[in-house]
């Protein structure tokens, strides 16, 4: 398999799986989670550079993207604040996008950055709460982007951005797309909600547990 056909076969199905575990499992896996989203969104622009700067040549772009994401990821493992802020804006970027797309309406990137900056502030003030919102509702965006992907049979393996869709879906479509990503994200928010309750509930029983002194022989 070569890097033209590489980069269109492997984003979309990968970008489902890492999408579920991010919905499901995001806040119990942190420091993966933060290494995945960091990888997503540097490999996004590396891709973006690499196209720039060697037009039409997929062999540099996925390079360009592959060493980006690694650096993006290692900072976000590392820089936990940094990643934290990243992770609340790339959610951020995403729902401005998604609700613009499904709209069939042209992107402001003014306000997906404005909104990407609201959230990734949010993210820092609220982290438990906002961690497990973005990671939700971010993962269910990569399976829906990696689903249409693979529904409309899109050549551009760029597609893994709404906006970036050679045919970006609208009308039914779009609104299919958006309700399914609010619905699958309200399902992983749920998840992560309640198992996280259920152990930090574990660990208070388990701590109040062994303040207990033995009772006497």
């Amino acid at each position: 398999m070569n890097a033209d056909q590489f980069a269109h076969a492997v984003p979309a199905p990968l970008a489902i799986v890492v999408g579920l575990l991010v919905c499901f499992c995001g806040y119990r896996i942190l420091k993966l989670t933060l290494g995945i989203m960091g990888f997503v969104t540097a490999a996004g622009a590396g891709w973006t550079f690499g196209l720039s700067v060697a037009h039409n040549n997929t062999g540099v772009a996925l390079i360009c993207a592959i060493i980006a994401g690694i650096i993006g990821a290692a900072l976000c493992v590392w820089l936990f604040f940094l990643g934290v802020f990243l992770l609340g804006a790339g959610a951020g970027a995403i729902v401005a996008a998604a609700f613009f797309n499904a709209a069939g309406t042209q992107t402001q990137p003014i306000i997906v950055v404005v909104f990407g900056v609201v959230f990734g502030l949010l993210a820092l003030v609220m982290q438990k709460f906002m961690i497990i919102t973005s990671t939700a509702f971010s993962g269910s965006y990569l399976v829906v982007a990696g689903a249409l992907h693979l529904l409309t049979h899109a050549q551009d393996a760029s597609l893994l951005w709404f906006n970036r869709l050679p045919t970006r879906p609208s009308g039914l479509q779009g609104y299919a797309a958006l309700a399914f990503w609010i619905v699958l994200g309200l399902a992983g928010l749920s998840f992560q909600y309640h198992r996280s309750r259920g152990a930090e509930d574990a660990a208070r029983h388990e701590e109040q547990g062994s303040k207990v002194p033995p009772k006497p022989a």
